[in-house]
């Protein structure tokens, strides 16, 4: 199998569903031999026989990435499996919603650990091998949320998901410049509204089509966001054709965030 991953090893973060099973699917089409990993033991399995049926190379674990010694492992466990890594895709997180004055400081460390701690703890022990290998591409995953703040439609109060999406993208910035004498390229991907598995299991399914008809209204394009969408950015991101670009976010997103 040849073609823009042709060679490259990739780390790929929540790959039992969504915008990370179609980047394991695409990356792996691509030539590339993907390390994936999620919570969810029986999703990510198929998307490992999804990939390998399809002619693909992709070995998973079950790792909860909120904790380091996890991650360390996951990292090790790719290393074990298929040598020394090109790509670290952080596309896993997870979220809860809030007002502030609603927003527990259960909630509130919670969401620091689903959707920050758990790209540092990824990129802290990826670094190394990235470094050992002579250079690569880290890919983190934000959110429009990270760039414009807002109250989506005034349904969804998401100051603190703004605040650790936006961390992401800070991150992302300070690492550009921090790894770029190891030749190792870091840009994050701000999705808008894209059609995940979440959409399934939303308990209100009118309230749910109302936010996403609102949503729409703000967008410059009259389309709903797919998985796909995000994952063609990320295989951009993650091969040698963006090589002049690092520290940079990508909004993928509709037209959102130019308004």
């Amino acid at each position: 199998m040849s073609g823009r991953l042709a060679g490259k090893v990739a780390l790929i973060t929540g790959t039992a569903g969504g915008q990370g099973r179609a980047a394991a699917e695409m990356f792996a089409a691509q030539g590339a031999k993907i390390v994936g990993c999620d919570v969810k033991e029986g999703e990510h399995e198929e998307t490992v026989c999804r990939v390998v049926d399809a002619g693909g190379e992709m070995v998973s674990r079950v790792v909860d990435l909120g904790d380091e010694d996890q991650v360390k492992s996951w990292i090790d466990f790719a290393v074990e499996s298929y040598g020394d890594f090109d790509i670290l895709y952080n596309n896993a997180s997870a979220v809860r919603y809030g007002k502030i004055d609603e927003f527990s400081t259960e909630d509130w460390h919670w969401l620091v650990r689903n959707e920050l701690d758990l790209v540092y703890y990824a990129i802290k022990h990826a670094f190394p091998i990235m470094k050992r290998r002579g250079g690569g591409s880290i890919v983190n995953t934000a959110s429009a949320a990270g760039v414009i703040g807002s109250t989506f439609a005034g349904h969804i109060h998401q100051f603190a998901h703004s605040m650790t999406k936006g961390g992401v993208i800070a991150m992302t910035r300070t690492l550009a410049a921090e790894f770029a004498d190891a030749k190792i390229r870091v840009n994050s991907i701000s999705p808008g509204l894209i059609e995940t598995p979440a959409f399934a299991v939303f308990p209100d399914k009118a309230l749910l089509k109302k936010m996403i008809d609102d949503i729409m209204k703000l967008q410059l394009m009259d389309v709903l966001g797919q998985p796909e969408d995000i994952a063609y950015c990320a295989l951009y991101l993650a091969s040698e054709e963006s090589r002049f670009a690092t520290g940079q976010n990508f909004c993928i997103d509709g037209g959102l965030t130019a308004i």
